[in-house]
């Protein structure tokens, strides 16, 4: 299509189709399903934490008093659900003489405008409940940035995480040993009266890289064919072509080996050379969602997002007011053990 140059008033040059640099939708601990969302009506969330022990009786002479009982033990634990604003507007120098998006000579449309904005909003908290989800698994610690709320899931649960060293740059390691040592702090020590239905292994693509080129597991990933050969290929992370975003996945010695592309901001949501062993099946991660900032929604179940439309009394602008309200929580932190490549 011939439209006038842009440069040039005298000349006219083709219109092509437009070239939309679109951002890698990163979501991989979002698509395993870790987190299980639960909607609170409050800015807070309370919990009660009941450790139920058991007791070995011992013989006593008869006549003698037996083995004394007792109770349960539990703790109380609070915390605030940290708050998640973010606002945009739309003003008339959007629409006004402006050339609509992708288009030659069409003006920009006030309904085009609110749904691209609406778009990059979503998008923003999409991306932020993410990053948030990560910073749980590899700090163990609550997502807010400007210092609102401030919580370490292994101070509050009395857990020192474990750390096991991979050694991957030696060549005579036995990596089928390191794996054992992560299981077995897993199935340990979670102690959730639930069985574990897996282990998944989120992996920077430096740990990666240099498990499955380590000598005693390069044999058994060249080799991990047949109906899983699909899972070593840079396959999509939503799965078959839906996505630019690839990753390569790897199971071994009971383990779900994944390489985690994922950034944003530019930062990786795994750092590098790190990775970070997930217990599948339990109810230890929660995200816990609150209402908005509404007297309408005062007492109501929180949702992943909310987003709210005013115009201006004065007709200047109209105002998208939007809020996420959530907290990703780690009620077991033995349910995730860190690995390093070193």
């Amino acid at each position: 299509m011939l439209v006038r140059s842009f440069s040039n008033g005298f000349a006219v040059q083709d219109w092509t189709q437009e070239l939309n640099v679109i951002p890698n939708q990163w979501g991989t601990i979002r698509e395993f399903g870790i987190f299980q969302p639960e909607p609170v009506a409050a800015s807070s969330v309370v919990f009660e934490e009941i450790i139920k022990d058991g007791a070995v009786i011992v013989d006593r002479v008869r006549g003698e008093r037996g083995t004394v009982g007792k109770d349960y033990i539990r703790k109380l634990h609070t915390f605030a659900i940290p708050h998640m604003p973010y606002d945009e507007a739309i003003y008339p120098k959007d629409l006004a003489a402006v050339r609509a998006y992708g288009s030659p000579d069409e003006q920009e449309q006030l309904a085009a405008v609110r749904t691209r904005k609406m778009e990059r909003i979503a998008q923003a908290h999409a991306w932020t409940l993410e990053k948030a989800r990560a910073q749980a698994i590899t700090a163990g610690t609550v997502y807010a940035p400007s210092g609102t709320v401030t919580q370490d899931w292994n101070a509050e649960m009395g857990w020192t995480r474990v750390t096991v060293g991979f050694a991957l740059t030696t060549g005579s390691t036995e990596v089928l040993d390191k794996i054992e040592q992560v299981v077995a702090s897993i199935q340990d020590n979670v102690g959730n009266g639930q069985s574990i239905t897996g282990v998944v292994a989120f992996c920077s693509p430096t740990f990666f890289a240099a498990l499955i080129s380590h000598p005693n597991v390069k044999a058994a990933y060249q080799y991990y064919t047949s109906t899983q050969e699909p899972l070593r290929q840079r396959l999509s992370a939503g799965g078959g072509n839906s996505s630019a975003v690839v990753r390569r996945e790897f199971f071994y010695a009971g383990v779900q080996w994944v390489e985690m592309r994922d950034k944003i901001d530019g930062v990786q949501l795994i750092p590098t050379d790190e990775a970070y062993a997930v217990a599948q099946g339990t109810e230890a991660f929660k995200t816990y969602f609150a209402p908005a900032e509404r007297f309408g929604l005062v007492g109501t179940l929180g949702e992943q997002m909310y987003m709210f439309e005013t115009a201006a009394a004065n007709g200047t602008k109209i105002e998208i007011e939007t809020e996420s309200n959530f907290c990703n929580a780690i009620l077991r932190p033995q349910a995730v053990v860190k690995m390093t490549k070193v």
